[in-house]
């Protein structure tokens, strides 16, 4: 009987303790400033349209009473809101930590970023642009170029996201095709101009319709006509008619 009461009063005193512990890390807790804003970018190593400082700078601008207030009291999901507007950002996770070198009673905010992953470049008069595998567009910077296939000529946004993209994400699901192809021109009636990354010649494609059968035909070429050589012989490969290839020599 003794015993059982001794257990009760032990597990009644931890109780008590775990209580004032947790009523003292709440209490501290609302006493927990914003210091600082770190920004961790998640894949600065495969692409870099944005910035640490830039995002940085957007978040003490748009939100000039960041520092020094309490922890508890900044509206996280406003902060992820309007970083998803980023044309750049894929996706935006903003949270507080009280983790770190800083003093007792600071915090800060740390902000995630995953940026989109550019397929193709639109390079025309007026604007200049990315687009990502979902269709949406990028904004060019001077700052980063990403190694990605280039689309030139008359190419208006709605071409290059329901013609263009379909033809683009095949091209780079094929290591071969996307190793040889460097450039795409789109003339005034929609066919399309490639130029390889290896010879001279241009391949005429046609509109870009039944691609996978022509990209199929002109790998064919590739590994089985050029096999022995000939890169340097042809000035151009046409693609343009069904089931057809047709080499033009140099004069």
């Amino acid at each position: 009987m003794l015993r059982k009461i001794g257990y009760l009063v032990i597990w009644s005193l931890v109780l008590a303790v775990v209580s004032l512990s947790l009523g003292f890390s709440i209490y501290e807790r609302k006493k927990i400033v914003c210091t600082d804003v770190r920004v961790e970018i998640t894949d600065s190593v495969q692409n870099q349209f944005v910035r640490s400082k830039e995002i940085r700078d957007w978040v003490l601008s748009h939100h000039p009473h960041l520092l020094h207030q309490n922890l508890e009291n900044i509206d996280l999901r406003v902060i992820e809101d309007g970083l998803s507007k980023f044309k750049a950002v894929e996706e935006a996770t903003v949270f507080t930590s009280i983790v770190g070198r800083g003093k007792p009673g600071e915090g800060s905010v740390v902000v995630r970023i995953r940026q989109r992953d550019p397929q193709f470049r639109v390079d025309q008069p007026g604007r200049d642009y990315y687009m990502d595998r979902f269709g949406r567009s990028i904004d060019w910077t001077p700052n980063y170029t990403p190694r990605v296939l280039m689309v030139s000529g008359v190419i208006s946004f709605e071409f290059a996201r329901k013609r263009m993209l379909p033809l683009i994400t095949y091209i780079q699901n094929d290591p071969f095709l996307n190793a040889q192809i460097d450039q795409i021109h789109v003339g005034g009636n929609g066919n399309l101009t490639m130029v390889p990354r290896v010879g001279e010649q241009l391949i005429y494609f046609g509109p870009p319709e039944d691609y996978q059968n022509k990209l199929r035909n002109l790998k064919a070429l590739y590994k089985e006509g050029f096999k022995n050589g000939g890169w340097t012989i042809y000035k151009s490969i046409d693609l343009s008619y069904r089931n057809l290839v047709i080499c033009l020599k140099k004069q």
